[in-house]
């Protein structure tokens, strides 16, 4: 199945998000991919892309994006909070609904994406959702990337020049922002990390099943999935094979679009 690539901008308040829709003739249905955080999308952009190409390949549409604020998107990253990441996703999910509203749409969140996809369908938004390696919340998102960071500073810096992670948090704490792989983090960001959480409801395929009369399916993601994950390095893993991991979700997105169709996915308690 041929598909056509189509890059553009997306108005959304205050910033143009930059998006690829990955489009076929006669889609049977349509995912919205929210991808990683920060620094995190440049380490995983190549599987998540040709994740996005494989579903195109099955006849799946598929969009995806750059956060407001990062990559390719316009906004002023250190402005950004999680109201308007979610905002975005809302606007992406309306627009793509809207090609043909009588089409499921899918919602594909990876970390701290899986957050914002999860809140988003706890809302009412979608079909169905899948989630890969969704944290509890936003926080253990920012510490991960920031564990990250700073193992890499200290092979490369010495004496007074080396930060722990303690010396970053505290700065962050006393509300002093601090640069995280060219991102540079806001106290507020820092703070509102530990409010935004994956809905209760979603913590679990269980009790997802029983909140929803959706399907629902969440994957933890181990190292053999970097840079997909954290845990790897673009350069060594970029030409990894993750055939096993699309055909499994592939597959299962096949499954819940051949489910008994409702009239519509109601918001979870």
């Amino acid at each position: 199945m041929q598909s056509l690539e189509q890059a553009g901008y997306f108005e959304v308040p205050g910033a143009h998000l930059y998006t690829v829709l990955h489009g076929v003739a006669n889609p049977v249905a349509r995912v919205l991919l929210v991808g990683p955080f920060a620094s995190e999308r440049h380490n995983s952009y190549l599987p998540w892309t040709r994740w996005a190409r494989y579903l195109a390949a099955r006849n799946v549409e598929v969009l995806r994006y750059d956060y407001r604020g990062i990559g390719e998107s316009t906004g002023h990253f250190e402005a950004m909070t999680f109201e308007h990441w979610n905002e975005d996703v809302k606007l992406l999910a309306a627009w793509l609904k809207a090609r043909s509203p009588g089409l499921p749409l899918i919602l594909h969140g990876l970390e701290l994406g899986a957050l914002l996809a999860a809140n988003a369908f706890q809302n009412g938004t979608g079909e169905a959702l899948l989630l890969w390696s969704p944290p509890a919340n936003a926080n253990l998102a920012l510490r991960s990337t920031l564990m990250r960071w700073v193992g890499l500073e200290q092979l490369l810096n010495f004496g007074d020049e080396r930060k722990s992670a303690s010396d970053y948090i505290r700065q962050l704490e006393q509300s002093s922002p601090v640069e995280v792989e060219g991102y540079r983090w806001s106290a507020r960001l820092w703070s509102d990390s530990f409010l935004f959480n994956l809905p209760e409801a979603l913590a679990s395929d269980g009790s997802a099943a029983a909140a929803h009369q959706a399907p629902v399916r969440i994957v933890k993601l181990g190292r053999e999935a970097a840079p997909l994950v954290k845990g790897g390095y673009v350069g060594y893993d970029e030409v990894k094979d993750f055939s096993w991991l699309f055909a499994q979700n592939s597959d299962w997105i096949a499954s819940a679009l051949a489910m008994p169709k409702e009239s519509g996915h109601e918001p979870g308690d």
